[in-house]
């Protein structure tokens, strides 16, 4: 049987930080929501994590990140954390989508359409197929004014953008989707899931190398 490989994963794409691991096939995992905890809260939740584990640092395979898109502010620190981490294990990083990881966590399948608040009246978003087995990407990842988004008959929406912009959204949108509100924030669990397949493929980084999927260009610029 081969040996399940030690990745500790987290996201701070949004208010929402969270950290997970799989010991023993059990995920752990910690979670709290809040402005500007990140810088605060992630570090010593991810020491809380292996140390509950009995893991050190050095033994983790690979340490992986939701890498965006998201808050510019969340995601810096999220990556820094991840890469210092890195560095110290002297393993690679894995970066999964924000997206991705908020689209994963509905139950249904189907056509789902995740959305981030992207703050300046604009919302991060992507269209996914969830399968059984498999949630991926149709298209590419955006940022658009809510009124320019167009509905898919049948969709799922997840995530915290359409409740903040409703009013805006386009109606044909609204009309053909099923609005799932308790599933807002990417959680650190679903990166965890994504980022031990991408593992099982090779689909590493090295911690050097490693940057955030920002989306919006210009958001790099601003302080998030």
């Amino acid at each position: 049987m081969t040996k399940a490989a030690k990745i500790l994963a987290m996201d701070t794409s949004t208010s929402a930080c969270s950290v997970a691991l799989r010991v023993d096939g059990i995920v752990h995992t910690l979670y709290e929501e809040g402005n500007n905890i990140h810088s605060q809260r992630l570090l010593s939740m991810c020491q809380t994590l292996l140390r509950e584990a009995g893991w050190r640092a050095a033994a983790l395979d690979a340490v992986a990140v939701g890498h965006g898109p998201g808050s510019f502010t969340g995601l810096r620190i999220g990556v820094g954390v991840a890469q210092g981490l890195a560095y110290g294990a002297g393993c690679p990083m894995i970066g999964v989508s924000s997206l991705q990881a908020l689209a994963c966590q509905l139950p249904e399948h189907g056509t789902v359409l995740a959305g981030i608040d992207a703050r300046m009246g604009q919302i991060y978003w992507a269209r996914f197929d969830k399968r059984v087995d498999s949630c991926a990407l149709v298209g590419e990842e955006q940022v658009s004014d809510p009124a320019h988004i167009h509905g898919v008959e049948g969709a799922w929406l997840v995530g915290n953008a359409w409740q903040e912009y409703l009013d805006q959204l386009a109606p044909e949108l609204l009309s053909g989707a099923t609005h799932m509100k308790s599933i807002l924030y990417p959680r650190a669990e679903q990166i965890l899931e994504l980022a031990e397949d991408k593992f099982a493929r090779g689909e590493v980084i090295k911690a050097a190398e490693f940057v955030p999927h920002y989306v919006r260009n210009e958001v790099a610029k601003k302080s998030g």
